[in-house]
């Protein structure tokens, strides 16, 4: 089960590479103001990780034992928990994101942009942890297919919506550092429903 949770970390890593490459085609200073929010976004979804390994080797024993009542309810208490979890993490995110972000280094020409960015990945990081965790529960019925395919199919996504929120490709609007926030709650949003559809077959 260690190949397909490698593969799980190395989607979440391309988002974070993808986003880097196009940000840093609008500028120096853009780039620089993405790169403080790295420790803040590797930490949260760090966490989610842990959760999801948490939610595996619960789930694995029970369904080891043949107990689908209880693998059905650690399931659902560990999604509620690793959302109830991350909402707050990110709500005190929000609040203290100016402060943190100065103890970062972080300076009045980077700040605007650590704003658009944060204010959209804070909220949209919720989209993230449910398919996190959900794929978990997937893997420890046996299935390490289908996570892995969910996640590496979400970080398509972003790589495909990047430029075109970033940019304003055709008759997308130009948002720059947003768009890289946005597409990847796009892409966590796809990977939720695919999640979400597994967990109920």
């Amino acid at each position: 089960m260690t190949a397909p949770t490698i593969i799980g970390v190395f989607a979440i890593v391309f988002f974070q590479v993808v986003d880097t490459y196009f940000i840093g085609l609008l500028g120096t200073t853009e780039l620089a103001a993405i790169s403080f929010t790295f420790p803040v976004t590797f930490t949260i979804t760090s966490f989610t990780i842990g959760l999801g390994v948490g939610t595996s080797v619960l789930l694995a024993q029970v369904i080891g034992q043949g107990d689908s009542s209880t693998a059905k309810r650690i399931t659902t208490d560990s999604l509620l928990l690793s959302l109830i979890l991350v909402i707050l993490m990110a709500v005190f995110g929000i609040a203290s994101l100016e402060p943190l972000f100065r103890l970062l280094g972080a300076t009045d020409s980077t700040l605007p942009f650590i704003r658009q960015y944060m204010y959209i990945w804070y909220p949209s990081v919720a989209l993230l942890v449910i398919p996190m965790v959900g794929n978990s529960a997937i893997r420890a019925t046996g299935d390490t297919k289908w996570p892995s395919i969910l996640m590496l199919g979400s970080g398509l996504i972003n790589a495909v919506v990047d430029p075109l929120l970033i940019f304003g490709i055709g008759p997308f609007p130009e948002l720059g550092v947003q768009g890289a926030a946005i597409s990847s709650a796009i892409a966590w949003f796809a990977g939720l429903l695919g999640a979400i559809y597994l967990l109920r077959v």
